[in-house]
């Protein structure tokens, strides 16, 4: 029957996988709690304008029209909220937040993503030195040696460097957006045509090789010292190789590699941006960068302000395994036992309560756990 179908593009949660899940929340709460950011918590519905600068690529909103006749959304994203409370609020910046929650993106049919997310993430607003762009990167290090056992790369980027290169080339906006789009989503064929009328260009050579410019730091900086860039990415340049160097000496064991030929992760963003990810992951674990120009949605005045999003489900599904569990118990009681049974519960690990009315069937739940029974009304041990 339809009722006990779940809506497409979502999943119910139990056992060892919800309780992975929740081990990681708790992990991410408490790194977040040592590092002094300030917990918040958004509604799941919100208005449709505040996602107006959000970047939905393949996916759509899930839309709901409000009692008032104002078209409501299920958040797709959790940084957006986040600027419109400061915006509403008025709060004294700068901020250090931090959330964790779940949000909702209808995936293209027969995609195999889910529809339904939960994201932790990393608010830092009101801070321009790079030293946020690095408190990123440090939780973003930590945690992932902590919660897993694949190796993750942080690959490195900027969300300015293409613009500007290709506003360089040519003025004409149609041109430019034409360009991006066809380097960014690697239609090469169509790009090599785009970029054809600029051959007499001292640039052409770099727009040939643009594509590939990805790999390792030192190989990419070499590739961008012999191409005649436009002055206006020097400071671009400047803060990887800066970025790139405090990494290698800070976190000298992190995997780190350079992509200045895709796209930024959302179109608000206006700096150095940064992605995570793990061989044996298929998505990025982690994404986040500045955007400086993230509350001016809002109101007139901009804020400088820096962000990281943390996939919480992909991180579940790669999960370094824990310790050997100890032998489960199942302790069976009567209620006037109950103070011993939670002494003994208290102090014996992988240890549960059975709430089975006779021992006959306590029996049989220790079986279907592969439980082994303690039984108290025979005296055993407490």
């Amino acid at each position: 029957m339809l009722k006990h179908l779940l809506p497409l593009g979502t999943r119910d949660e139990f056992g060892r996988q919800a309780q992975t899940k929740q081990q990681l929340i708790s992990v991410i709460q408490a790194h977040f709690k040592r590092r002094g950011l300030t917990p918040i918590a958004t509604p799941l519905l919100e208005n449709q304008a505040v996602f107006e600068p959000y970047q939905m690529g393949n996916y759509q909103l899930y839309r709901l029209l409000g009692p008032d006749g104002q078209t409501l959304v299920l958040r797709p994203d959790l940084t957006l909220p986040v600027a419109r409370f400061i915006s509403a609020t008025k709060v004294p910046l700068p901020q250090k937040f931090s959330y964790i929650g779940d949000i909702f993106r209808v995936s293209r049919r027969l995609s195999g993503s889910y529809n339904q997310m939960t994201q932790a993430g990393v608010e830092l607003i009101g801070y321009a030195s790079l030293k946020a762009e690095l408190e990123c990167l440090t939780i973003a290090n930590q945690l992932s040696s902590e919660l897993i056992d694949d190796a993750v790369e942080i690959e490195l980027g900027d969300a300015q460097f293409a613009q500007q290169v290709v506003a360089s080339v040519t003025s004409d906006a149609a041109t430019q957006q034409a360009i991006l789009t066809a380097l960014f989503n690697k239609q090469i064929p169509q790009y090599q045509a785009l970029i054809a009328s600029y051959r007499q260009q001292p640039l052409y050579d770099f727009l040939v090789k643009w594509p590939r410019l990805f790999g390792q730091p030192q190989a990419i900086f070499e590739q961008l010292a012999q191409a005649p860039l436009p002055t206006c990415v020097t400071s671009t340049l400047n803060r990887l190789r800066q970025v790139v160097a405090w990494m290698q000496t800070t976190m000298p064991s992190q995997s780190v590699s350079i992509d200045l030929s895709s796209q930024a992760p959302q179109k608000y963003y206006t700096g150095l941006t940064f992605r995570g990810f793990s061989q044996v992951g298929g998505d990025y674990l982690f994404s986040g960068g500045r955007y400086d120009r993230l509350l001016t949605n809002f109101q007139a005045e901009a804020e400088p302000a820096v962000g990281m999003g943390i996939n919480v489900d992909l991180l579940t599904s790669l999960a370094a395994p824990t310790e050997p569990a100890a032998p489960r118990q199942l302790i069976y009681f009567e209620p006037e036992q109950w103070a011993t049974a939670e002494a003994r519960l208290a102090r014996t690990p992988n240890t549960s309560l059975s709430l089975a009315p006779t021992r006959e069937q306590a029996e049989l739940e220790a079986q279907r756990m592969g439980a082994t029974l303690v039984d108290l009304t025979k005296g055993a041990e407490a």
